[in-house]
């Protein structure tokens, strides 16, 4: 083979390679959230880890995120706060989960697998809650 098709092989294998790493992460993302290992993720499965992602977005432990807080995981902060109050607070992050998660589960059969969570809607899901 000559150095011009080992190049163009390694350049696909690469190509091939980066539009794969969405289902692997989902995968991956699977395995961390699914506790009773049946690989899927259940709304209550997702909430409980999207507490704990909550948790460690709130440095000053007072209960709420403002909008620097939510930045990483939560794109339309005022979407996320309908009370207008100027921060989000566990209940309305958990609101926030459960319509990310509805978006997520297009066959509404109530759980989330790699695949579904390897959609933009799934990506959206995971940034919420891991």
């Amino acid at each position: 083979m000559s150095f011009k098709n080992t190049a163009a092989v390694s350049v696909l294998a690469l190509c091939v390679g980066v539009f794969a790493l969405p289902a692997f992460s989902a995968t991956a993302n699977l395995k961390v959230l699914d506790p009773d290992n049946d690989g899927t993720v259940s709304l209550a499965e997702a909430q409980a880890a999207g507490h704990k992602k909550f948790l460690s977005l709130d440095p000053d432990k007072d209960g709420t995120l403002d909008a620097k807080e939510a930045a990483t995981a939560v794109h339309d902060f005022a979407a996320a706060d309908p009370d207008k109050d100027g921060t989000v607070d566990a209940k309305e992050y958990a609101a926030e989960i459960e319509a990310a998660f509805k978006k997520a589960d297009p066959d509404k059969d109530g759980t989330l697998d790699a695949a579904e969570f390897a959609t933009p809607a799934g990506q959206k899901l995971l940034n919420l809650i891991q």
